[in-house]
């Protein structure tokens, strides 16, 4: 209904353009900003990344979120993370607005085609997947990553993904999997002569740290971790597939009508303990090294002049904003402006932007958000971590010298200016995004312990354990009427007894943690924190089921599992709601 909205505004206004280049984002998972070798990184080499840094515009004071969620949801918005609502990565507030406009929308509505390619980690069930935010093709895989709750044992090797909704396995490793599928996607719509935006967002270099043996192999004689051996391996795998990118637009005819950016979404998880580049902190940190990212973009036809770095403030609310300037899109003003700016100017060598601007860099934490969490507030080489620590970056890169006391009147302003973004948004802090249930978009809705609100428990890992009681899944009614809920210990595909453990390794042979054993007797549901209704395990013993009436609108669900005795033993770590 976007879309469609969207469509016919443009057509009203005459706002359509006949010529447009394609756009290809590529977004890594947990590579830092040192960690690539044009940054300075003594160890690993990324001669393919290397080589588009040597013909882009380097954004070279760009920053992201500290983790991954938040900053997929500013990419796809333009607002502050906590503003567009997916402002975690678990705890069950991490799904964007409804009501917003995302870019893949606004790509459609131009006369673009859009395709997904790997991670979108913004929303597993209907209407938050990415086919329901405007991407028309999609090849992708749930959760954060293969080994997150709900893929559980998938592999880098053999993996299982989703061709739209469809289930399938592939036998190449999982990145070249994404690059494999957004060329052929690209190839057709070369074919077409239709212009498109392909979003190719790897899951790696995010653990599981399982390199292809090739890749490290060329580092494990050169670092003393394995993980490392491991983590530059992968990266290793990412520049060999970006090179490959390269040479098959040069191939096709389009590279120069082309735009490429190539980002990171947070801080290094592994690299920092090589390199990083003078930083203090990693993925989720508020310091630097959390947050400091690599954006380089590349279009050769596009004007940019000379290749060459800048040092402008550049946030990733910029992307989107920035797409829509130097694209010349049309769309309808949006219900929030923009928090990023447009980066047309600096890209264009015209003018720089205010160098007065200030940028907030928070997310929300692993419970309810709170106040100056892990924040940090920038202006020039200033640096406001959380409520009182400032930095000056010109002088100490590395913010060993917290110099609040010398500058009062600099701390002061920065907390005037973040004091203002969280008034901004404080009234709409206890808001979560449901999870919608009853649509006939999908047969059946599943809820993990991702989606448990205020409760950090996102990973096989931590399912394996079993040492939580759950939490709260918030949900909405499309419409009133019986429901019927299954519980299960495991995820529902691999359909396994309730009290048996987890699997020993995964597909490809990466040995992982089988888990405890839970006797579970019975299962209970909680609607609305009404007395739990008990109900115990179907014949074959995968799960409980449970069946409630539901009134239209929302309602919270609670599951636990029970033990001969009737005490409980743990949350429902995943649950299925049917329509009936």
């Amino acid at each position: 209904m976007k879309i469609l909205c969207l469509l016919t505004f443009l057509l009203a206004s005459g706002a359509w353009a006949v010529d447009r280049p394609n756009v290809v984002v590529i977004f890594t998972d947990d590579q830092g900003y040192g960690d690539v070798s044009c940054h300075g990184n003594p160890i690993l080499k990324t001669p393919n990344l290397d080589k588009l840094h040597s013909e882009s515009v380097r954004f070279d004071n760009f920053h992201v979120a500290p983790v991954c969620t938040p900053s997929r949801s500013e990419l796809m918005t333009g607002l502050y993370a906590m503003r567009n609502k997916a402002g975690m990565v678990p705890s069950g507030r991490n799904l964007m607005r409804r009501d917003i406009v995302t870019m893949p929308e606004v790509f459609v509505a131009n006369g673009y085609a859009t395709g997904l390619f790997g991670k979108w980690h913004l929303g597993d069930t209907y209407p938050h997947r990415p086919m329901d935010r405007g991407f028309q093709r999609v090849v992708w895989h749930k959760g954060w990553g293969l080994a997150s709750e709900i893929e559980y044992d998938n592999d880098y090797y053999y993996t299982r993904y989703l061709d739209e909704m469809e289930v399938k396995y592939s036998d190449r490793f999982c990145a070249n999997l994404w690059f494999d599928e957004a060329m052929k996607w690209m190839d057709h719509q070369i074919e077409a002569k239709q212009p498109f935006f392909s979003y190719i967002a790897l899951n790696t270099p995010h653990s599981p740290f399982h390199a292809l043996e090739e890749d490290y192999n060329k580092y494990k004689d050169k670092v003393e971790d394995p993980n490392v051996a491991h983590f530059f391996g992968l990266i290793s795998n990412v520049d060999d597939n970006y090179g490959r990118l390269d040479r098959w637009l040069e191939k096709r005819g389009i590279k120069d009508d082309t735009i490429i950016i190539f980002m990171n979404d947070n801080g290094s998880s592994r690299g920092d303990k090589i390199y990083n580049a003078g930083m203090r902190g990693k993925k989720g940190s508020g310091y630097e090294g959390g947050h400091r990212a690599i954006c380089f973009i590349r279009w050769p036809n596009g004007g940019l002049g000379t290749p060459r770095t800048v040092n402008n403030l550049s946030h990733i609310t910029d992307i989107r904003p920035t797409f829509a300037d130097l694209l010349e899109f049309d769309v309808p003003q949006a219900a929030d402006p923009f928090d990023g700016v447009s980066l047309k100017s600096i890209l264009r060598n015209l003018e720089t932007v205010d160098d007065n601007r200030k940028v907030v860099v928070q997310f929300g934490g692993r419970v309810r958000p709170q106040k100056y969490y892990r924040s940090c507030v920038i202006w020039k080489n200033w640096r406001l971590n959380g409520d009182s620590e400032l930095y000056d970056l010109g002088k100490d890169p590395e913010q060993k010298k917290d110099v609040s006391s010398q500058y009062p009147e600099i701390v002061r302003e920065l907390k005037l200016h973040y004091d203002a973004y969280w008034a901004s948004i404080e009234a709409s802090i206890d808001v979560i995004e449901p999870v919608v249930i009853g649509n006939p978009a999908e047969s059946y809705t599943d809820l993990t312990s991702n989606n448990w609100v205020e409760v950090d428990f996102d990973n096989r890992g931590k399912v394996a354990e079993a040492n939580s009681m759950g939490g709260i899944w918030e949900i909405e009614a499309e419409k009133a009427g019986a429901y019927l809920v299954l519980l299960s210990r495991w995820p529902f595909y691999m359909e396994r007894p309730l009290s048996s453990v987890g699997p020993a390794e995964t597909i490809g042979g990466m040995p992982i943690d089988p888990g405890e054993v839970l006797p579970i007797k019975s299962g209970s549901l909680s609607l609305d924190g009404k007395e739990p209704i008990v109900a115990e395990p179907n014949s074959s013993d995968t799960f409980v089921e449970i069946r409630i009436e539901l009134s239209k609108g929302r309602h919270s669900l609670q599951g636990w599992f029970h033990d001969a005795q009737g005490a409980r033993l743990s949350g429902a770590f995943y649950g299925r709601v049917i329509s009936q």
